[in-house]
């Protein structure tokens, strides 16, 4: 059982805290908010786009200050749902604190601040693991094991698309400042760039076209290069109004089969080159718990995450950075390979 303090307990909290409830190996045992209401769990949960999660924790301790919470020593590990500013200044006290660290994506605004966390979990001999839910879903696990598996050949074209109304939904506006969430490619699109990364590995290089407003670059269409003919795109933008309806789709064609799938529309599903289309089995579960569980289980065996580790999520937002780049200079930028430091 792993003791759990959730810091921050806005619109991602509800789904974290409904998967904590979802599984027996752990235990919220703290909460934490400025705002007092929202601590102690009598204010609204907001909805966000994948649905509205329970953001009620029992009998949890109350804190409004995240750093009594960190000195509680029932805590043994942190779930930080706070805006993205704030996630390397607060990670690095947690792993300071000695708590193990579960952190929303995007991981930080910036490399530097990325490896800030990386080194006071190595310090420290601490999870760190930052909550890239999609490399969990399960339309998205199906389709890599569909690709590694190899029965298809190769990934000859590719297309992921995530849109989003404009999120005017958070707390203070703290989205709507790109000083703060980085803007719609940091906060949005970033989940479809880290798992094209997650899927055929970092690209050689990246061309990036976009649009920027006051709130940031909040429409993208990025292309990611490799070695070979493979055309591999991403769409992301949360520039839409009220009532345009969040949309998360992929369509992915392979030497001997196409992919697709419209989260609005139906279930994935496999057009072979020959024979019929069929709907592959997925594992059980949305990505918020399975993110979780395997966030757990690298507790509970103290071992670091092996589908999304802490360098991973850095070298994401170097990719994301190296995508704004071009966006601003119309060139491709090329990626250098992995330039983390060596270590766990």
């Amino acid at each position: 059982m792993v003791n759990i303090g959730i810091i921050g307990l806005g619109g991602i909290a509800g789904v974290h805290v409904a998967a904590y409830h979802a599984l027996e190996n752990a235990r919220i045992t703290a909460r934490c908010d400025r705002d007092p209401a929202r601590a102690a769990g009598t204010a609204g949960s907001i909805a966000i786009n994948l649905g509205r999660g329970d953001t009620a924790t029992g009998e949890a301790r109350i804190y409004t200050d995240y750093r009594e919470l960190l000195c509680d020593p029932e805590v043994e590990a942190v779930d930080i749902c706070l805006p993205t500013d704030l996630h390397a200044a607060v990670a690095v006290a947690a792993l300071e604190a000695g708590k193990h660290v579960l952190c929303e994506k995007p991981m930080a605004l910036t490399v530097a601040d990325c490896d800030r966390m990386i080194a006071a979990a190595d310090a420290a001999d601490r999870i760190l693991m930052i909550a890239h839910c999609i490399r969990f879903w399960p339309e998205y696990t199906a389709l890599r094991e569909l690709v590694d598996g190899g029965q298809y050949g190769k990934v000859t074209y590719a297309c992921f698309r995530r849109l989003s109304p404009l999120p005017e939904w958070s707390e203070g506006g703290w989205m709507l400042d790109p000083g703060r969430s980085g803007g719609g490619i940091l906060d949005l699109h970033i989940h479809d760039a880290d798992f094209v990364a997650y899927l055929l590995g970092m690209p050689r290089a990246v061309f990036a076209t976009g649009l920027e407003d006051e709130h940031g670059i909040s429409q993208v269409i990025a292309e990611y290069r490799y070695d070979g003919s493979a055309l591999i795109l991403a769409e992301g933008g949360n520039c839409y109004p009220p009532g345009f309806p969040f949309r998360m789709t992929f369509l992915v064609h392979l030497e001997g089969a196409t992919v697709e799938w419209d989260a609005a529309r139906g279930p994935l599903t496999v057009y072979p080159a020959t024979g019929d289309p069929f709907t592959p089995p997925l594992p059980e579960g949305d990505g918020y718990r399975r993110e979780i569980a395997c966030f757990l289980d690298c507790v509970e065996r103290h071992v670091p995450p092996e589908i999304v580790s802490a360098r991973d999520a850095r070298e994401t937002i170097r990719l994301i950075q190296a995508e704004i780049e071009s966006l601003h200079s119309g060139k491709p930028v090329e990626l250098a390979g992995w330039d983390v430091p060596n270590g766990g």
